[in-house]
């Protein structure tokens, strides 16, 4: 199965930063819609503030004008003034005057009771005086007139004469307008004070108030132009107060009206919007910075997910595909002390492992063909094949013919195992009964000078799975380089132990000098690494063993008590996994 080319491209990275997104973007859309629904409820609460303080100032202004009303009528039944107004003729000087100190000392408290009032003003046709709270003069006839044409209503409406404010009421009062009243009551309102309380509600410098009417217009700015504009675009309240926005030469600004029946008038506040909404601009700012850090989060995420899980995984992938392509000599390292520094540790363990088990398998597949080729040379070799026609020519002619049939079964055995088993491996008992036959063989052959010792293999190690041919090739070593040159006393001993959780298999013979030195070269050579080293049937033996049984199995090659060679084979059978 083949791997589509980089697939991880396909995925890690890019699902990291996604499963990011999906979880901040939420929390983003939130965030936002929670802050444009706080500036919306904050724009509201504070035309809604806005509007009530406009109300309640106008209503409490209304309250304390009514006041000073129902103080100015209770003055019309004053008895000093009507005495005054209405029977004069009755009256001598020093009356007049006693009459006209108690009126002013009436009409001084009433001024005395606001402080709105600048004035109180009782107009006498009667006696042709105008009696104030602090002076009496003369009958001012124009003012009176000018009184007199207020609108035809029992409540009194004020008034602008002469650029003053007046409350004023007649009395009587004649809706047919044809009779003059008696006397006229005028209460004069300080205009400075109106003033005065349109500056007090002004919660900023940008802020301003407007209170006009078909008569005057009062307001806290300067520029007269700006509040005529102002009120034209504001027009005439309908029903409650109520906020609007209103664009001035390029300005928008947040403006507030209310009406009172009681003055005729309208009261506008006004604000500019940057003024009123200032401190959400601080809100907006802090979003965008929000939003900011939260995008560079997203960045500072990615840039870490590439550096720290994109690219080690791309190594650790592109190592695999070496791998997938042959290359066993890759190795990757990691400097961070975390888990991939763990599975770098443990793949590069892996990729050593299998090195060497590709090394040990094509070891052991040069090895067995080599054996085989071995097992071939043997298979064919002249002079074993000579030997053995020439016994039995030799046992047919002397009619020796119980031998002639153990002979000729013998090595019928011996050429079946060599040639008809395929398999890498035999059971222990079958290699062991394969070199018994082979040393039946040649004991026969060699019966006059040879001796042979075969002892029994213990039964608890005949199922102990070995490679094939590395008994006998051992026996065949020490009849062709010792036994044969023996002219008499021959003597091979082929022994097995075993010995706690190893088995050694002993072939020993008196066939040559032997000592320690030559020994120890021959072990050297079992031992060495080296390549160059030619391939002797011992040292296939040797490599095939350890490559089965592991480090601690082999031969050992060692000079024998018989003045002769000593083989020991050493086996470990647990770690062969047998």
């Amino acid at each position: 199965m083949r791997l589509s080319k980089q697939p991880w491209k396909k995925a890690t990275l890019t699902r990291l930063i996604f499963s990011l997104i999906c979880i901040m973007l939420p929390m983003y859309i939130l965030s936002a819609i929670m802050n444009n629904w706080s500036i919306r409820t904050l724009q509201s609460e504070i035309s809604k503030s806005m509007t009530s303080q406009v109300s309640q100032y106008l209503a409490d202004l209304e309250k304390e004008f009514q006041r000073i009303q129902t103080l100015q009528y209770d003055c019309l039944n004053d008895e000093n003034l009507n005495r005054l107004a209405g029977i004069p003729e009755s009256l001598d000087d020093i009356d007049k005057m006693q009459n006209i100190l108690r009126l002013q000392q009436r009409l001084n408290a009433i001024k005395n009771s606001s402080a709105y009032i600048q004035d109180v003003y009782a107009f006498i046709p009667g006696i042709d005086k105008n009696v104030s709270a602090i002076t009496i003069n003369s009958f001012d006839r124009q003012e009176y007139v000018a009184l007199m044409n207020s609108p035809l209503s029992f409540e009194s409406r004020v008034r602008v004469v002469k650029n003053k404010l007046f409350l004023s009421v007649a009395y009587p009062f004649s809706l047919s307008g044809k009779r003059e009243p008696l006397f006229l009551i005028a209460v004069e309102l300080s205009l400075d004070k109106l003033e005065d309380t349109l500056q007090s509600m002004k919660n900023s410098a940008d802020e301003g108030l407007i209170l006009t009417s078909p008569q005057f217009t009062l307001s806290t700015g300067g520029d007269a132009a700006f509040d005529s504009q102002l009120v034209e675009l504001l027009g005439k309240p309908q029903g409650k107060a109520g906020a609007q926005t209103v664009d001035i030469n390029r300005n928008s600004y947040l403006a507030v009206t209310t009406s009172s029946d009681f003055f005729g008038a309208v009261l506008s506040k006004y604000v500019p919007e940057d003024a009123v909404f200032q401190p959400l601009a601080q809100f907006r700012r802090w979003f965008f910075t929000l939003a900011g850090i939260a995008l560079v989060v997203i960045i500072v995420y990615s840039l870490y997910a590439y550096k720290y899980i994109h690219k080690p995984l791309t190594k650790l992938a592109k190592a695999f595909r070496k791998i997938e392509y042959g290359d066993f000599s890759v190795i990757i390292g990691h400097k961070q002390n975390d888990e991939f520094q763990y599975i770098y540790t443990r793949f590069n363990g892996m990729v050593e492992k299998l090195n060497s088990l590709i090394d040990q398998v094509y070891k052991q597949q040069i090895l067995t063909q080599r054996a085989e080729l071995k097992q071939l040379q043997s298979q064919i070799n002249p002079h074993f094949l000579y030997n053995s026609f020439f016994m039995l020519n030799t046992m047919t002619r002397v009619g020796d013919y119980e031998q002639l049939e153990q002979f000729t079964n013998q090595l019928g055995e011996y050429y079946q195992f060599i040639t008809r088993s395929s398999s890498d491996e035999v059971p222990l008992v079958k290699e062991v009964g394969h070199a018994k036959v082979y040393t039946d063989i040649q004991a026969m052959r060699f019966s006059n000078r040879i001796k042979v010792r075969f002892g029994e293999l213990p039964p608890q190690t005949e199922h102990i799975m070995v490679p094939r041919l590395i008994l006998q090739p051992i026996i065949e070593n020490a009849f062709e380089h010792g036994l044969e040159k023996k002219r008499s006393n021959g003597l091979l001993c082929v022994s097995f132990e075993k010995d706690g959780d190893r088995l050694l298999l002993i072939v020993e013979d008196n066939g040559g000098q032997m000592d320690d030195l030559q020994a120890a070269a021959l072990n050297r050579e079992l031992n060495s690494h080296d390549g160059t080293v030619e391939t002797t049937a011992l040292l296939n033996i040797h490599q095939r063993i350890r490559m089965k049984f592991g480090p601690r199995s082999g031969l050992h090659l060692e000079a024998g008590e018989q003045q002769g060679l000593r083989v020991i084979m050493t086996i470990y059978p647990k770690d062969g996994g047998s």
